[in-house]
């Protein structure tokens, strides 16, 4: 794809922990907006149609193995991806669909695959443009884009009302007052279109998660050798820590296994939502790990966070850039993570490395100084 701020061609945009993409050269945001042209060449339109046949597969295979399915679904949400960096309308919408559904980047926690989804609907539902427009540069499909525009509506309702809490708590969301407002813009902008929203007058559901879950699917993925998650932070209570470490294997995988040289565990007691009590305590061993959540997991709960290095870090594979980016978050007393924490970037945020080097501005490597911003920018992020 050809970035729309400097021009460059790029392979795939940084995808950031936000659901944003940002051009790994210029490191500006190039996630699509109501103002973006969206476009249907031959190349995203084999992707898309190959995307959804291996998506069909797996909706199929129901006899088939587990592993065997979920390759199928890998391969439908890569291929998606891939029609989606070029702005093809409907692999737009079905990518905002894999996010709604947790099929799409599965270690990244609900609220922040929520609003993913939800950008991904929006640079549709409320696209600007009449049209679509062709290789040939002409702007065509009309009719075509209003069925994609109102499918994506009626997709933005059934998110709308099943919003996380994290969402749901905050007085305004995206410009609105509150979702309720933002549901009733979503219905005057189907109706605008011709459409009909029908039995969309409940009342919006805040959904409460599992966080064990969350940081089982999210530790999993750290040995992932395409794109391992590399930092991430959660507040579990004590029966959810129990069922983390405890609980965590299924004859395939154990969490506690993994804990090691590259894969290092951080726990500190809750004080409450935005503060801990006393020090992090650094876990480099099974053994220390499991006997700390058997015998003195407090009963306030705890926060855990890990760096990790198994797996594929295709931004940070410089050892320097690694300790760079662990020694920005633990110096001074884990300062970094005492921010992040107050900021309320647990349980939510999971960070790759696409995250860290949107701030390696001269490219000879990260510097504390651009942790620093890291940390900044992302505790300042609504």
């Amino acid at each position: 794809m050809k970035c729309n701020k400097c021009n460059h061609d790029i392979e795939r945009p940084l995808e950031l922990y936000n659901g944003r993409w940002c051009c790994p050269n210029c490191k500006k945001d190039i996630f699509p907006d109501v103002d973006t042209e969206l476009v249907i060449t031959a190349h995203n339109r084999e992707l898309y149609v190959r995307s959804e046949e291996y998506y069909f597969k797996w909706l199929i295979s129901t006899n088939e193995s587990k592993t065997a399915r979920f390759k199928y679904l890998d391969k439908a949400v890569s291929l998606c991806y891939e029609s989606a960096f070029e702005y093809h309308p409907s692999a737009l919408m079905r990518l905002g669909y894999y996010y709604d559904r947790g099929y799409a980047d599965f270690s990244s926690a609900g609220a922040e695959r929520w609003r993913a989804a939800y950008f991904y609907y929006k640079a549709i539902l409320f696209n600007t443009h009449k049209g679509i427009v062709t290789q040939e540069g002409e702007e065509k499909y009309v009719d075509d884009l209003t069925q994609i525009k109102l499918q994506s509506g009626k997709y933005m309702l059934d998110l709308l009302k099943q919003a996380p809490a994290e969402v749901t708590k905050k007085i305004a969301f995206d410009g609105f007052e509150n979702l309720e407002k933002l549901k009733m813009e979503v219905v005057q902008k189907i109706v605008d279109l011709g459409g009909v929203a029908e039995n969309y007058d409940g009342q919006i559901e805040s959904q409460e998660q599992d966080m064990s879950a969350m940081a089982y699917a999210t530790l999993r993925a750290c040995a992932d050798e395409e794109r391992a998650p590399v930092f991430a932070i959660f507040k579990l209570s004590k029966y959810e820590a129990e069922k983390l470490i405890l609980g965590s294997s299924d004859g395939s995988f154990s969490i506690v296994e993994r804990v090691g040289r590259d894969l290092k565990l951080k726990i500190a007691e809750a004080y409450d939502g935005k503060e801990i009590e006393g020090k992090f305590a650094d876990f480099k061993s099974s053994n220390s790990l499991v006997n700390y959540v058997k015998n003195k997991c407090p009963d306030n709960g705890i926060y855990l966070c890990f760096f990790n290095w198994l797996g594929g870090h295709k931004y940070l594979k410089k050892k320097r850039d690694r300790n760079v980016v662990c020694q920005g978050l633990e110096d001074n007393s884990c300062a970094g993570i005492k921010l992040l924490i107050r900021a309320g970037k647990y349980n939510s945020c999971v960070f790759y490395d696409d995250d860290f080097y949107k701030y390696d501005e001269g490219r000879k490597g990260l510097s504390k100084k651009e942790m620093d911003k890291f940390v900044k920018e992302v505790c300042e992020e609504v």
